[in-house]
């Protein structure tokens, strides 16, 4: 498995003008050496700064933390960055987070085809594989006179609470892998405090995604 990126996205009423490198350094504290590598002139309604693999973002709507070509989530800083910088604005209103992990993928031709075949004829298979009493799964096809295609496809799931969703997105990538995009999302109306299961407990979110691979491509990796 490749890493392409991942990253830990709020929404809410955000200032991005708080967005600076002093601020991310001297109160939050975080050790992203002198200066970064890349940022933006400043503007009322858009910020972002860029350090060696991290990257920070910000506009009005949203907060975005990302770490390029990561090779292990669970020891990444992320989720401390992220809730270190809630932390310092404890009254900022803020709806919804999620956590996404982007990945390409070389999977065996012929179990590739056997999931394909299950996207066109038994969609009850990823149901079943996943221990789920429903899903949402949308199938997209390339179709000419003589052939159809899978393109791409996006799983979804809801927890029972409602309170928390994932997307598993599927589609072809170069030089014959898969890329696998997951995304994590919680909402945060009812509770702010929600968001430790991803600042606290982001490995075990990590885990999950490591689940509904698994179970849908049962870990054959080639």
């Amino acid at each position: 498995m490749i890493n392409n990126y991942i990253n830990l996205v709020v929404l809410g009423n955000f200032n991005p003008s708080i967005l600076t490198h002093n601020f991310l350094v001297t109160e939050c504290g975080f050790a992203l050496g002198n200066k970064p590598i890349k940022e933006n002139p400043p503007m009322p309604v858009v910020a972002s700064l860029e350090y060696d693999g991290i990257s920070f973002f910000a506009d009005l709507g949203r907060l975005q933390i990302t770490e390029k070509n990561c090779k292990d989530p669970k020891q990444s800083k992320l989720p401390n960055y992220l809730g270190t910088y809630l932390e310092k604005l404890p009254h900022t209103p803020i709806t919804k987070c999620g956590a996404n992990f982007s990945y390409n993928v070389e999977i065996e031709k012929t179990k590739l085809n056997q999931i394909e075949q299950k996207l066109s004829s038994n969609r009850q298979y990823f149901c079943k594989t996943l221990d789920a009493t429903e899903i949402q799964l949308e199938v997209i096809f390339s179709v000419n006179d003589k052939t159809e295609t899978v393109k791409k496809w996006i799983l979804r799931t809801i927890a029972q609470s409602g309170e928390s969703s994932t997307i598993m997105t599927v589609q072809q990538a170069e030089n014959s892998k898969v890329r696998i995009d997951f995304n994590y999302e919680i909402k945060l109306e009812k509770s702010r405090d929600q968001i430790t299961k991803i600042t606290q407990d982001y490995a075990k979110i990590y885990d999950l995604f490591l689940f509904q691979f698994r179970k849908i491509f049962e870990g054959m990796i080639s």
